[in-house]
């Protein structure tokens, strides 16, 4: 099982690492977390595995401060949830967010599948 989706504290660990690493180091981190096939569905659109990660890419290298806080948590068996408050500044403008999570846990590797 994935460290960074089995407890809170990993999974506060992937959302922080998620905007805080490199541009150039996007692929180690979408690795570590999802699995190949993996899907994001944000704002009604669906990002497939390789424009979820170039999204990233892009977001990291215009993100000068990323602090999440995951308050809430959950995980039973393939499913996840969780409760994501913080701040973000792009270009020196600090923005405080509220993200309502679910994703699809691949069961032996720990991986998220898809996430919402």
């Amino acid at each position: 099982m994935s460290e960074y989706t089995s407890t809170r504290e990993g999974f506060q660990r992937a959302m922080k690492w998620s905007l805080t690493g490199p541009p150039e180091e996007t692929k180690k981190y979408a690795e570590a977390v999802s699995m190949p096939g993996f899907y994001q569905i944000m704002n009604n659109e669906r990002f497939e595995y390789d424009t979820h990660v170039k999204t990233i890419e892009e977001w990291r290298g215009k993100v000068s401060d990323y602090e999440p806080i995951i308050h809430e948590f959950l995980r039973d068996r393939d499913q996840l949830a969780a409760r994501m408050t913080g701040t973000i500044k792009i270009q020196g403008v600090a923005t405080e967010f509220e993200s309502f999570i679910f994703a699809k846990v691949d069961k032996e590797s720990g991986r998220m599948e898809w996430l919402i």
